[in-house]
């Protein structure tokens, strides 16, 4: 069973993780030449936070500690959105017989 007292620094953790995912997303939809503070933006962000704590629990998971968790959930925010948004174009436009 999990420390009630360990819970608080586990929640702590994984919201660093999400919020360093969003940051990470944020810094690389800002280097594009695209307006900010649109609807995408926020997309963005809140998809980085997501894939930043995924990929902060799969880090857990194999037992990386230290700054590793936070380095895989800003990379995971960074490079994660973009390969998964590449990936499901390419997929829709399949299915739907474009290019």
């Amino acid at each position: 069973m999990i420390d009630p007292e360990r819970i608080g620094s586990i929640v702590g953790e994984a919201l660093l993780a999400g919020a360093l995912g969003a940051l990470g997303a944020m810094a690389r939809f800002s280097t594009s030449d695209r307006p900010l503070l649109t609807r995408a933006y926020l997309l963005h962000a809140l998809a980085g936070g997501s894939l930043g704590t995924g990929a902060w629990l799969i880090a857990h998971a194999l037992d990386l500690d230290g700054w590793w968790l936070f380095a895989v959930a800003w990379l995971a925010g960074t490079l994660g959105y973009a390969a998964l948004h590449d990936l499901l174009l390419r997929v829709l436009n399949r299915r739907l017989g474009g290019p």
